[in-house]
């Protein structure tokens, strides 16, 4: 006698196939978050506020109590700080944890010099007989310094020649920036720009009292 196979009832053959699972991945922690929109600027503020007060990554994160990785992490917007870190962070740079965020404002990250202050009081000790004027007033900024230079009819016979970059902008007269095999004149509102590992030197052209910024940066 014949057996029958039961057949497959209609509801068994339209149930879709079981798609495997998937596991969530886990939330982070507080200090390993991804950037919030909010504390976008926190990472450029701790980073500008670390070279303002001349110290390294390595440095900070000694004062703060995490590897240097960490604090290279925080400043480039790839981790968001704590409120706990944001408060050592804060305590180790000086300031406070809403100028980090940048809800408040320090009044000491604003520094003016008026124009009064601004009288050619350094002469340079050297033949060539340049005035500076120091625009930053005796603030320290690590990252460049400025000054209006009123040069000296003769370029001197010291060359100069320094770490990091100089740009001179001509605010007004003719200025000659001498170097070994050629010069460059300049007239009020040109710019020049070079490394300051070049010999070069200064001097104005003709007796008015040309002047013009002078800006020499650290690196």
């Amino acid at each position: 006698m014949a057996t029958r196979t039961p057949a497959r009832t209609a509801s068994a053959a339209a149930l879709p196939a079981k798609k495997p699972r998937t596991l969530a991945a886990a939330a982070p922690a507080a200090d390993e978050a991804a950037p919030v929109p909010a504390f976008e600027s926190v990472g450029p503020r701790i980073k500008a506020l670390r070279r303002l007060r001349n110290l390294t990554v390595e440095e900070l994160a000694d004062a703060v109590g995490v590897h240097k990785a960490h604090v290279s992490r925080l400043e480039r917007g790839l981790k968001t700080p704590s409120i706990h870190m944001l408060a050592r962070l804060a305590k180790a740079l000086g300031t406070s944890m809403g100028n980090l965020v940048g809800e408040t404002l320090d009044k000491a990250d604003i520094k003016i010099t008026r124009g009064a202050e601004l009288a050619p009081g350094i002469a340079a000790e050297e033949p060539a007989a340049h005035r500076f004027a120091p625009l930053l007033h005796g603030h320290s900024v690590s990252a460049f310094e400025a000054f209006i230079i009123y040069p000296g009819q003769s370029g001197g016979s010291l060359q100069a020649q320094h770490e990091g970059q100089e740009m001179l902008y001509v605010l007004a007269g003719t200025i000659d920036v001498i170097f070994p095999e050629r010069t460059e004149r300049l007239q009020a509102g040109d710019c020049i720009h070079f490394p300051g590992y070049l010999n070069h030197r200064v001097a104005r052209v003709g007796r008015a009292q040309e002047r013009a910024l002078l800006v020499l940066s650290a690196q």
